[in-house]
Order: structure tokens, then sequence, then C-alpha cells
């Protein structure tokens, strides 16, 4: 590497922002270990989570799941509910869907700094529903303009301000609330009333008993009482002329409650503690449930003398008594993924931070059941036998060998573990080169940020630190191509590492270090480090993007498009050169060639969450992997099936037919290529780039007549690929 010369070069991208059609080519895998509320009518039990809505026939068994791409356009699902038209409504992250005749309408919810407020619950009246938010009560018009928002109220009496609105329970005239501040009561007859918090009675619970918590996420209208749960315990309000009263139900000691119901004589209580059976003759009946492996429940119903549970980490369960089995929906093992790899046959391992590993074939996930996390999984990787590497946040890097699993740690590796706690070994990163392989050791006691073991040999290790010039020992990225190794820090830009034909051997060794004073990176606190095919690379920062440049010596910055970053914290390319982004909003795809950029959100898309926490282009499929906190989205390949033949090529669709003049068409050539449009007689009409799909133009952006075409696509290693297209207009 040459040395780097102090010189400030930007360039800007002339991106201009393409909206992607929405749901368009996504596929979503979701976890429903978060079970929120559990509903039954239609003869169909229906679970909402937070990986999706579940429609189970509980006489069967057979369920049918619905994701983001299937109308809701989001995973984040808190309630049901079918009024009394047999309309179906569902709150959700930022939205209120309708249901009717098979097909879902959303009425989006934005606060008053245009963030998505969350639904949790609703509450039918006639023509109208209340909805409770995360910022307060909504009043919702059923009918007028086909449905629309009549009036937000934020003020409860002496409540805070616009508390969250978790429950609702509506008898005759009034309505009860159970917020983040308290309870809440009031005359709806008159809803504009409503908007003056003098027209509210509250009641903090904390103040009429010790034992209450002011939060109330539950309540029930039970023999004519109103039940409240709070994060502590259950009570029941009596109210007379002069005075109000919170009777203690004795359940166990601080139960935070997460609903009740009203089930024959009985009032069902869920709480993350137990679930419980309470009639007024008797003291509540916590429910040992040794066949469930959690005693955090959200939710349940009685179906046909069957309790359905939902729990708050373990998905739905079924049975009676104490004996209950797991609802399998085959889900993620978790929703939040951190970490993707793929081997050459394109199979992806995705790690599940405190969830483990999965396996998928691109269909069906198969849990790999890996259970030695402590605080997480931060890394997966496969070796060139396609073995997995993981790396965890507390319990070293483990390596998977079909069904046998070996643990490293000091007693058997370089890795070291954190001063006050050796046995406590983070690995944050993986990369490899030919047989060898690269670990980032966050925080190792030795003070060497890199080790590195033969893939080979996996008893060899080596390490890299302060002798060779790497003093950082807080590491956050690394990448690896041919000879060079680059680690990512969060203040000190990069070090560029050049250690030669054998890392073991560092005679031949050098180090440089690239920072924003001499090379113009775009920010010292590095996110992500990443080679493209051409064996550039690429660096994510928390102000941006970065190109290194060896013809200049300093980096190139990207102009990111509004809305998007400006932290870049993962990055993926696929064959044909185009660059993917993720940051904390959304995903970014970067066409070069062109120099536009495509942003991809949970609004416009089918993103299952905005946050990425992992990338992927699948290698065999040209399908992008998206790993996020909401689960794992598949954008499938524009370009059909992919060829790496450019001789194979074809243009996809022909017959080519433009009616509105949006129509595009494309080569399913997956590498970079030159593509030319001919007449039949030999006339060239457009020549272009393989990322940029033909429109009917020609050179001029003048419409070409209808008729045969014949292209040519010249790949970069000269391979052409020939074939004929009918334009029809």
């Amino acid at each position: 590497m040459k040395t780097a010369v102090i010189t400030l070069i930007i360039f800007l991208a002339g991106f201009s922002l393409v909206s992607a059609d929405k749901f368009h080519g996504w596929h979503s895998f979701t976890s429903t270990s978060q079970a929120r509320y559990v509903d039954y009518f239609n003869d169909t039990l229906h679970v909402l989570t937070s990986g999706g809505w579940l429609k189970i026939d509980p006489v069967s068994g057979g369920m049918e799941k619905a994701t983001n791409v299937d109308g809701l356009g989001t995973n984040d699902l808190y309630y049901i509910l079918k009024d009394g038209s047999d309309v179906v409504w569902l709150a959700a992250l930022g939205r209120l869907l309708r249901q009717t005749g098979g097909q879902l309408k959303p009425y989006m919810f934005f606060d008053r700094d245009n963030n998505l407020m969350t639904l949790y619950t609703i509450a039918d009246d006639g023509d109208m529903l209340w909805v409770g938010t995360s910022r307060g009560l909504t009043l919702f018009s059923k009918y007028i303009d086909d449905g629309q928002i009549e009036d937000f109220y934020f003020r409860f009496g002496d409540l805070s301000a616009e508390p969250a609105v978790y429950d609702i329970v509506i008898d005759g005239d009034t309505i009860w609330i159970a917020t983040s501040g308290g309870l809440a009561f009031a005359d709806k007859s008159d809803p504009d009333l409503l908007k003056s918090f003098a027209n509210w009675n509250s009641l903090k619970p904390s103040r009429l008993a010790g034992s209450a918590a002011d939060t109330v996420r539950a309540l029930a209208l039970f023999n004519d009482n109103i039940y409240l749960g709070t994060t502590g315990d259950v009570f029941r309000l009596e109210m007379t002329p002069g005075d109000t009263a919170l009777i203690d139900i004795p359940t166990r000691v601080n139960i935070k409650v997460k609903h009740m119901l009203v089930a024959g004589d009985s009032l069902m209580i869920y709480s993350q503690g137990g679930f419980f059976v309470y009639n007024e003759s008797l003291p509540p009946d916590w429910n040992y449930t040794p066949t469930i492996p959690t005693v955090s429940f959200s939710c349940g119903r009685l179906v046909n003398n069957v309790h359905w549970l939902g729990t708050s980490d373990k998905g739905a369960f079924y049975g009676s008594d104490t004996l209950f089995y797991k609802y399998d929906d085959g889900g993620l093992p978790g929703n939040q993924l951190t970490g993707l790899s793929s081997d050459d046959e394109g199979n992806i391992a995705g790690g599940f931070w405190k969830d483990g590993v999965g396996l998928s074939d691109g269909t069906d996930w198969n849990d790999l059941h890996f259970d030695r996390i402590r605080d997480g999984v931060r890394a997966v990787l496969h070796d060139n036998q396609g073995n997995i590497w993981i790396g965890t946040w507390g319990e070293g890097l483990s390596l998977l060998i079909e069904d046998t699993i070996i643990t490293f740690k000091e007693e058997n590796s370089t890795l070291h573990g954190v001063n006050d706690l050796p046995s406590y070994v983070v690995v944050n990163s993986l990369a490899k080169t030919s047989h060898y392989m690269f670990a980032l050791n966050f925080a190792a006691r030795d003070g060497s940020p890199v080790r590195v073991v033969d893939m080979n040999d996996i008893t060899r290790w080596g390490s890299f630190g302060p002798e060779q010039g790497l003093t950082n020992n807080l590491p956050h990225s690394l990448g690896c191509y041919g000879d060079v190794l680059i680690v990512g820090t969060d203040d000190q830009g990069l070090f560029y590492y050049y250690f030669g034909p054998d890392p073991f051997d560092t005679s031949d060794d050098s180090l440089v270090v690239l920072r924003e004073d001499n090379s113009w990176l775009s920010s010292d606190n590095v996110r992500t480090i990443e080679f493209d095919n051409d064996g550039v690379f690429w660096v994510g920062t928390k102000f941006g993007l970065s190109r290194y440049d060896s013809g200049i010596d300093r980096f190139v910055n990207v102009t990111l498009p509004i809305g998007f970053g400006p932290d870049v914290s993962h990055l993926a390319f696929d064959k044909r050169g185009n660059v993917w982004m993720g940051s904390h909003n959304g995903l970014v795809r970067f066409n070069v060639a062109a120099s536009t950029m495509d942003l991809f959100t949970t609004l416009n898309s089918g993103l299952s969450g905005n946050v990425v926490e992992a990338l992927l282009v699948n290698l065999v499929t040209s399908d992008l992997w998206v790993g996020t906190r909401e689960g794992v989205s598949v954008l499938h390949s524009s370009i059909g099936s992919p060829t790496s033949r450019a001789e194979d090529v074809i243009a996809f669709p022909n017959p080519f037919v433009i009616r509105t003049g949006n129509e595009l068409l494309s080569f399913n050539y997956d590498g970079k290529a030159a593509v030319r449009i001919y007449t039949v007689n030999g006339e060239l009409i457009r020549e272009t780039d393989i990322n940029i799909p033909w429109d009917g133009k020609n050179q001029m952006h003048e419409d070409a007549a209808p008729g045969v075409y014949l292209f040519l696509v010249t790949a970069e290693d000269g391979s052409v690929g020939r074939g004929k297209i009918l334009l029809i207009r």
C-alpha cells in the first residue's frame, strides 16, 4: 500500500430515489415465540405475535401464517377484534388493519413527530372504535370516508400526559382505560368533552395500595366489578360515594399481569409469573404447568375444553390441567438475527442473538439447538468444508461439525477472556481467506484484538496485537481479502494489515492506519468493512460510506439518500456490483453503474424491520438476505434464475410488451457486463450496463419501434451472450 495523501475528494452519487414495489419479490421468516393475544371466532383460533398472525384450526391443528408481505405491512401485532358487523380489526405497529372479504386495508397512525405509534388494543363501540396506542387514546370512525381517525386524547385527569393505553373496557356510557400511568375513566356519551383532562377521573393504584404499581396493563369487567392488572398484582376496584379502594386479589408475589379474560364464572389472569383462575368465592388457583418451559404468560383462550396459552418467550401451547404441548409453526428460533452466512450450495446459517443458530435451505428453517450462549450470538461463518463457526458474546468461539460442537476459549486456543473474568470470551466478528479464519477478540485481557486459526488444522492458532501494531483491543469490525486483514475501531479508524502468504509468519508483515485526517475516511468510528467482487474495500462508518481508491490512495465518500443513515452498519455486494447497505433506518441498493439508490423500509417494501443487523447475498441464487430485529427478509433476485455463463443469458419478459411505458426488460446474467441492442439490420440502438434494464428506448431516449431486436451481452472476461427480443407496443 502506498502512503496515504491528505486530500479531500467527495464522490456525489447522482442518486434518484426509486420507490420499491410494495412487497414485490419479498419473503419473510419470523418467530412467533412472543405471543401477545389470542382470540377465537369463525371456528379459528387467532394468535397475534411479534412475528405475524397465526390462524389455527383447533380441531385439526392446521395453521395459516400471515406476515408483513401478506398485506399486514408489519409483523408486530398486538390485538384482534371481530366487531358487531363481523368485520375483523387488528392492532399493530403503526397500523389499524381492517379485514373484509379476505382483503386487508391499513390505516396508518403517526405521532406528532411523524413516528409510527404502537396500537395495543381495540374496543368496539358501534360505528366507532376506541384504540389504545403508545401515545394515548384514539377515536376511529368505521364508516366516515371508509374509515378515518376522528380524534386523539392525550390527557386523562391527573395522569401524566400521553400515557400508553394498554387495555379498554366499555360499560354502558363509561369507558375505562388501563395506561402506563394509572387507571382512568369517563362518560363517553359526548366524545368532544373527553378532550379536556378535567372530564376524566383518574386513579394511581400506588396511592391506594402500597403493593400496587401505577402501570395498569389489563382490565376486566367481572361480576359487575372492574378488575385491574398491574405490573405488581391484581386488584378489584370498589367505589362508593365517599370512598375508593383497591382490594388485593392474592396471587403470587410481584407478578406482572399481561392480560385478563372472563371465561364463564371465572376470571383468567395471565402474567409474568404464571396464570391464575379466580372466582370470588375462592382464592386464585395458580396453575402449575411443568410441561411448559416458562411462567411468562401473556394471553390465553379456552376452546372446547382445551386451554390455548400464549407466552412471552416460548410461543403458544395447548392442553389442560398440567399437560401441555408446544404448538410449532416452523418459524425462526428468534426474531433478532445478528449473523448470516451461506455455504457453496446456497444453504443459509443464521445467528439469532440469544436464541441460538438456525439453518435454512431457502424454504424452511431447522433449529440447530446451539445452546452454549451466555449473552448472545454475534457472528456466523461457513468454512471451506461447510462447517459452521459461531462467535458469541461471552462463550467464545464454537465450531459445529454435523452433530458435534467444539468450543474454543483460553484453554484450547489463543482467544482470551476479559480482564475480570477470563472465562468470558467475546468474539464479535469473523472473516476468512484461503483456509485461514480470523476472529475479533473484543476486550481480550492480553490486549490482542485478532486471532487466526488454520481451518485445516484447528489446533493451530495465532494472535495479532500490540507487537504487530494493532493497539486497539476494542475492535468492532473485520474484513479480509487475499493477504490483507482490516480491523475497524470505534475511534481510531482502520488498521490495514498485510500478513502475506502465511499469517503465522510475521516477518513480511506491514501495517498502515487509515483515519479521517490522513485518508479522508468518512469517520474514525467504523461500523463495517467489506470487500467487493474486485477486491476493493468499502467501509461503513458512523457518518457514511467510504470506498478506498488505490489509484489515489485515499477514500472516496458516497453521498447517501435523505432519510437513510448516516451510519452504515452492514454491507453486501451482488455479482453485478450493486452495493447493499443496512442502517438503523432501512436498506439501500446502490447501483454504481447507474449512480442511483433505492431506499427500502417497512413502509415501501416487504422489509421485516428497519433496523438492519445482518446482510448476505446468496451467491448461488443471488437472493438478498436481510437480518433485522423483527425477523429475516429475503428479496428474491430480480433477474430470475441467474446464470454465470454469458452464453446462456436470456432476456425477460420476452415478448417485451409495453403498455404504460413503465415496463422494463432485464437479462439474467449474474455478473458485470455491457449490453448492446441492435436492429435485425445491425444498427445499434442502445448501449447500456447489465444493471440498467432496457426501457424500450434508443440512445436518444425515443421509443424504439415494435419489432424484432438482437441483443449482445459482453461479460468482463470477454464471453458473449446473444439472443432475440420481440418488442410489442
